[in-house]
């Protein structure tokens, strides 16, 4: 798996992780989280690296049917991108004006996108 699916694959198992069962759960937490090879998975689970393989592959499909549904992965880096912009625009108008409002909108809207 290509470095760049292993992190499309983190990122749907932090919204979805819920859907798998707790071996496939297990499986791709190590593969993701904790960069194992499927053949380290293997021993570390005592099954064959087929299994891991058919286990995460199975992970993985049932993670993208989700997000292919319900799309929650894709608004969130949506609005988390307008979000960075809006800040960066406030920053703008604060540097320019230097209004101390502004700030506190720059600020609680910081604080309130480190709590989503």
């Amino acid at each position: 798996m290509q470095q760049e699916n292993k992190i499309y694959l983190s990122l749907l198992y932090d919204f979805y992780k819920d859907f798998l069962t707790e071996r496939q759960q297990k499986i791709v937490e190590l593969y993701v989280n904790e960069d194992l090879t499927l053949g380290e998975i293997s021993q570390e689970l005592g099954i064959s690296r087929q299994g891991v393989f058919d286990s995460l592959r199975k992970a993985e499909i049932t993670l993208k049917n989700f997000e292919e549904k319900l799309k929650l992965a894709d608004k969130y880096y949506k609005s988390k991108s307008i979000i960075e912009e809006i800040i960066k625009r406030l920053k703008r108008v604060y540097e320019k004006y230097g209004d101390e409002e502004i700030m506190n909108i720059i600020n609680s809207i910081q604080e309130w996108q480190e709590n989503v």
